[in-house]
């Protein structure tokens, strides 16, 4: 997540995350992991292994109301090697625009 001026990641950002239209989890928040920067997050979709589906990523207040619009992402479960064919890692970044 980052600002618009100065371009300067921002912690503290709720996201929440669904899969065909099924709430998932979260809310997600931004700046949890110490080794990135403030405005890192990520999710783990399936703990089991790779994950097929359409899945939405929205920015969200504390309550869970979209701040955002969603943004579509895919997966699959092919084969994700340096030469496999599979998606399962997507990065999205959101700006804010106010």
């Amino acid at each position: 997540m980052w600002d618009i001026e100065p371009p300067n990641q921002l912690g503290g950002v709720f996201l929440k995350v669904c899969v065909e239209g099924e709430y998932w989890c979260g809310p997600l928040q931004t700046g949890q992991d110490a080794t990135k920067g403030a405005g890192y997050y990520s999710g783990v979709l399936d703990p089991e292994g790779p994950r097929a589906g359409n899945w939405w990523v929205a920015v969200v207040d504390a309550q869970g109301r979209a701040l955002s619009e969603a943004v579509l992402f895919q997966t699959d479960t092919h084969n994700c090697d340096p030469d496999g064919a599979g998606r399962q890692w997507v990065i999205i970044d959101f700006k804010r625009n106010y």
